[in-house]
């Protein structure tokens, strides 16, 4: 599953996902990942959950992000929870094309029993179509 956190800078998406994460550290049974894009929120992150600076790696572009996500996944077979805070601010781009990249998440998601959530500053109106059917907040 892909569960997207979608509004204007400044709306508290970092904030709802950060305590999302926090509150299913408590009842998962399996491993929870929290990549963002600066290390600022390290401390906001309960310690059981791995905290990934992703600036450390130098990943650009959904296909460097993908690939990224995959290593972790293929890494650690018990993760439940991959949380992405501020998906443009990685991919550096807000892209209409990016529905290859939702595609191919949600099949990894799906053939390894790992669900998605991703923050993304932007109007709920300005979202490419194809995201429509994603599970939005």
């Amino acid at each position: 599953m892909i569960r997207l956190i979608v509004g204007a800078a400044g709306t508290g998406k970092t904030k709802m996902l950060t305590q999302l994460a926090n509150e299913d550290i408590k009842k998962t049974k399996g491993h929870l990942v929290y990549i963002d894009y600066e290390d600022g929120r390290m401390l906001q992150i309960d310690h059981r959950i791995r905290y990934i600076s992703i600036d450390e790696y130098q990943v650009s572009g959904e296909q460097g992000l993908y690939g990224f996500i995959c290593g972790i996944i293929a890494s650690n077979y018990d993760i439940e929870t991959i949380y992405i805070d501020g998906l443009y601010k990685i991919i550096n781009v807000k892209s209409d094309n990016s529905e290859e990249f939702f595609k191919k998440l949600n099949n990894i998601g799906h053939k390894h029993n790992v669900n998605f959530v991703l923050t993304m500053s932007c109007d709920k109106e300005e979202l490419p179509g194809h995201l429509e059917t994603w599970n939005r907040a």
